[in-house]
């Protein structure tokens, strides 16, 4: 983000977990919320299913933007809840919608969603 190749970094853990510098890098980015460069926002969910052996957690997300792209948490968001909404199945769609999000370029999209959903289509 400080080279000015991503907009937007999300991050995210059971807030169990927290803190830990290694899952929500807090510290790290708050010399730049501080100074303007980055827009912190957070958002904590209540999950209804079975993450990490925990039942009912709750999952922190934390975003960090560059000002002028700061509707991009706004989007991600609406993507969370459309996950939320779809009974928590994760798609194609909902990845490449995401990535681009994060600032990902299509060729590294294909490649990932390639790896992601199409795996075991390799060799057919």
């Amino acid at each position: 983000m400080l080279s000015g190749s991503k907009p937007l970094a999300m991050f995210y853990a059971l807030v169990s977990e927290l803190p830990d510098e290694r899952l929500i890098p807090e510290d790290r980015f708050a010399s730049y919320v501080a100074e303007g460069r980055f827009l912190r926002e957070e958002v904590i969910y209540n999950e209804a299913f079975e993450l990490a052996s925990v039942r009912n957690s709750q999952t922190k997300y934390v975003f960090f933007a560059v000002p002028d792209e700061a509707w991009r948490i706004r989007a991600m968001l609406l993507v969370q809840h459309s996950f939320r909404k779809s009974s928590y199945r994760w798609n194609e769609t909902l990845e490449r919608i995401e990535s681009a999000l994060l600032g990902y370029t299509d060729d590294e999209i294909d490649a990932w969603c390639a790896s992601r959903f199409h795996s075991n289509n390799v060799g057919n």
